[in-house]
């Protein structure tokens, strides 16, 4: 299974964060990064990364920059960003990195799968328990495809448009304010991507 989560990495003392989709595998972390983002370039040159087990909330206000509240973990010299809100993090190493041209509805564009050996796990802070919302999921969703803007082309474009568009007006209805705005954000940065 596939888990939707927050990576944070570093390079020159700059953090960076970004929703990554994410595979568990005993003690290995895989996941893909699509070249163009800084988490791509970064990882490209970085062996060390750590995932952030955070809300739905947090992993879709990710999508937009690299400002939040962090904190740092020291693991054999290096220090590393993790998101001071996460639940759960784990530092990871990276063990293989894999370089593949790709073609797919959203273009050409080169892809780099890593596989990664989680070397140290810390509960960081406790979720709360409440009753699961449709905003957490559809904001997730929203998320995904605004990142995925930047690629998508013609029909595919549009019709990730309308797809954030009806996500949107059910997060009007069941999500509170900050999913509301965070939603509205997003549609209102779909002509800068």
């Amino acid at each position: 299974m596939r888990y939707e989560v927050v990576i944070t990495c570093t390079l020159d003392g700059r953090y960076n964060r970004a929703p990554i989709g994410v595979h568990f595998r005993g003690r290995d972390v895989n996941l893909h990064l699509y070249q163009g983002s800084h988490t791509y370039e970064i990882l490209e040159r970085e062996d060390y990364f750590v995932v952030n087990v955070a809300s739905p909330y947090l992993i879709a206000q990710s999508v937009y920059d690299d400002s939040g509240n962090y904190s740092t973990i020291e693991y054999r010299g290096i220090t590393l960003p993790y998101l001071s809100e996460a639940y759960r993090i784990y530092v990871v190493k990276v063990s293989k990195r894999k370089f593949v041209d790709l073609r797919d509805g959203y273009g050409d564009t080169k892809l780099m799968g890593i596989q990664g050996r989680i070397l140290l796990e810390r509960d960081i802070s406790s979720p709360p328990l409440r009753p699961y919302s449709r905003a957490d999921g559809l904001i997730v969703e929203m998320a995904v495809l605004y990142s995925r803007l930047g690629v998508a082309r013609g029909k595919k474009r549009e019709e990730i448009i309308r797809k954030m568009r009806e996500y949107f007006e059910i997060i009007e209805k069941v999500g509170d304010k900050r999913y509301i705005q965070l939603g509205e954000r997003f549609l209102e940065g779909v002509n800068e991507k």
